[in-house]
């Protein structure tokens, strides 16, 4: 079997709700999102896929959902919608006191609205923030890449070999791994 493997560094915060521990915290990591392939025989090409293809249709797709937001889960917020639409609406305001304008608001998923494999972005006080029907954890972003990756990407011939989720390097490796069955 080929195998070919792509990822993309995204960076964005979460909170993981209930945590017993400091993930209750808003706070933020420099992810990095993987995806492998693999193809018993190869395209017309010599590819498993184009590496192109992947990135634009997947992982380029995930970080404009994702890039400097803030990830929660639904109950998360909707929970919170409300806060964060009043300190959003301050940070944003910010802009106006030290550069005259509000310039434009940050892009996200797609540009005119919509979801990602269920999750979409919503902007409170213009702030951005991506929201999942689930906690995201390593370990669940990890298999909604690998569900993304396979409703987008996978045929007959191409199968998701694994997606695999970086949330940390330093000063430690912290990967949570999805293999479909």
């Amino acid at each position: 079997m080929f195998q070919v493997t792509d990822g993309i560094h995204i960076h964005f915060g979460h909170h993981v709700r209930g945590h017993m521990g400091p993930c209750i915290s808003l706070h933020g990591h420099t992810w990095m999102f993987q995806v492998t392939l693999g193809a018993r025989e190869l395209d017309a090409q010599g590819f498993v896929i184009d590496f192109d293809i992947l990135h634009e249709r997947v992982l380029s797709a995930c970080h404009r959902l994702l890039d400097h937001s803030l990830a929660l889960g639904e109950d998360s917020w909707r929970e919170n919608s409300e806060a964060l639409s009043l300190l959003g609406s301050k940070l944003y305001a910010s802009r106006q006191t030290v550069h005259g304008s509000t310039g434009q608001r940050q892009p996200g998923f797609p540009p005119g609205g919509g979801e990602l494999a269920g999750a979409r972005n919503e902007w409170p006080g213009n702030i951005k923030v991506a929201v999942f029907p689930f906690t995201p954890t390593s370990e669940r972003l990890a298999q909604w890449l690998g569900r993304l990756a396979q409703e987008t990407l996978a045929d007959e011939r191409v199968k998701v070999v694994r997606a695999r989720v970086i949330e940390s390097l330093h000063p430690t490796e912290s990967v949570a791994d999805y293999i479909p069955d």
